[in-house]
């Protein structure tokens, strides 16, 4: 039998063998339709089959991510392979980290200004961080609130000094927040890219949409971290990537990484091609963290959820987008129900709304609310997520839902879902939102409506209270008392 081999680069690998049969289980293995594939034009003018190629028949090319495949399928067909391995090393400083690891660069205080204490980094951190060590690249999978920052600043720490890296976003917001936290660090060579900012240096904090501004650059970037992976693939992000041909240490980090499972397998390939598959930790049987699990330990805040039935106007007969307009965006019916909800409730409390519209009824109905929107600047934000941070008493903020979807610290007693929405990562990440704890917080409670109005909107209800029921909250259904 011929011997294979295996040709591996930073971005992508080749297999290099006469064997047609194992060519074609690869190619038909690793090739999934499009999401929502029939509504794209080509597909409807039938010059696209709908089908997405991860590994290239005829070249045997394929994104290194996806290597653990492609050699498992090697092994199961008794292939022999020679691997040649073209990536210049990198070796970490460390070998292994323990849970004592970062204070050797403790900090004097946090970025929200208290006195730093010791950190001793949960189990689970450690066996990320020593996984990315070991392997160099993967999907770091893990819950919003389980300490992601840590992870990345073990990693950033673990890495020799002078190595550069790239910590890549999709707002301005997050890259900020991980510029500050870097940076508070120790790290002496840190830089930034958006939102005004344009110093790039050895370690540079970057959103997507500056990502241009050092494009030269980008064939030098040695290491790569991208918070949020869910947001980071679009046709711009993946351009980036396929510029990183140095770059052989890859992590991603999401709590949602996969955004809509197996539903979109062509996301998660991409997700697993550029990173690498997700790592495992001893930690939990199977290998994962969990909201439930941390829960449990109390490196979470329990959670309670509230549905409340939503019954009017009655509009069964609206297409879905009529039925966000007329049931949720622009009901004065749902606007006095939330804003109830909201004057009674004690802490800070965060409501997420979908449309502009929708904001702008709210906060003219909730006396001192805080409003924030798309079209603000980042210290207007920074000073709304400061409110849900620190701010005793009452307060209310009503922020469109995209703002706080993902990667805000904020530490807030409620939180009202008033957007709607049935996508599991969008709902995981909204509810993750509130799950940080604080010295003055015990639960997080969160509020969500049965709209029993319309169709689309009463399925999409429903879908909500199964996946916060499947991720382990406690939910129920009340009726409206206030």
């Amino acid at each position: 039998m011929d011997m294979a081999i295996l040709r591996i680069q930073n971005d992508y690998s080749w297999l290099v063998t006469n064997n047609d049969s194992i060519k074609n289980l690869l190619w038909t293995s690793l090739r999934f339709r499009e999401r929502n594939y029939f509504h794209n034009r080509a597909y409807k003018q039938k010059i696209w089959d709908g089908y997405t190629e991860f590994f290239k028949r005829e070249p045997g090319k394929f994104l290194t991510g996806l290597l653990p495949e492609v050699c498992m399928a090697l092994d199961r067909r008794g292939v022999r392979y020679q691997i040649v391995d073209e990536r210049q090393p990198l070796d970490f400083r460390f070998d292994a980290v323990d849970d004592q690891f970062l204070n050797k660069w403790l900090p004097k205080t946090w970025t929200n200004g208290e006195q730093a204490s010791p950190v001793t980094l949960h189990d689970y951190q450690v066996d990320l961080i020593n996984q990315v060590i070991k392997n160099k690249r993967g999907v770091i999978y893990a819950p919003t609130a389980s300490g992601k920052t840590y992870i990345m600043v073990g990693i950033l720490k673990a890495l020799p000094p002078g190595t550069p890296t790239l910590v890549l976003q999709n707002r301005i917001s997050l890259a900020k927040q991980n510029y500050e936290e870097i940076t508070n660090w120790g790290f002496p060579y840190c830089g930034m890219l958006g939102g005004g900012c344009n110093n790039p240096n050895i370690i540079t904090c970057s959103t997507i949409q500056s990502i241009g501004k050092i494009k030269r650059l980008l064939p030098k970037i040695r290491c790569l971290i991208v918070d949020e992976i869910h947001d980071m693939m679009t046709v711009k992000t993946k351009a980036a990537y396929r510029m990183l041909k140095e770059c052989c240490v890859r992590v991603a980090l999401s709590a949602t990484p996969f955004k809509f499972g197996e539903t979109d397998r062509v996301q998660k390939y991409f997700v697993k091609g550029f990173f690498g598959p997700p790592l495992k930790t001893h930690a939990t049987f199977d290998g994962k963290i969990t909201t439930k699990e941390l829960q449990a330990r109390d490196i979470l805040a329990k959670s309670r959820c509230f549905f409340y039935p939503i019954t009017e106007p009655a509009i069964p007969f609206d297409i879905y987008m009529d039925a966000v307009t007329h049931g949720i965006a622009e009901s004065y019916h749902f606007h006095q129900v939330v804003s109830r909800l909201a004057k009674r409730l004690q802490g800070r409390t965060l409501i997420l709304v979908e449309r502009l519209a929708h904001g702008d009824a709210l906060y003219g109905m909730i006396p001192g609310a805080l409003w924030v929107q798309g079209k603000d600047d980042a210290d207007t934000r920074q000073e709304v997520i400061k409110k849900l941070q620190r701010a005793k008493g009452n307060v209310v903020a009503i922020a469109t839902q995209g703002i706080f979807n993902t990667g805000i610290n904020v530490f807030i007693h409620n939180l009202i879902n008033a957007a709607g929405g049935q996508a599991e990562h969008q709902i995981e990440q909204r509810i993750g939102r509130g799950l940080r704890q604080a010295d003055d917080k015990e639960m997080l409670n969160y509020y969500d409506f049965i709209f029993d109005i319309n169709p689309y909107l009463l399925e999409h209800s429903r879908k909500r209270m199964r996946i916060l029921g499947n991720g382990g909250h406690n939910v129920s259904v009340r009726e409206i008392d206030f």
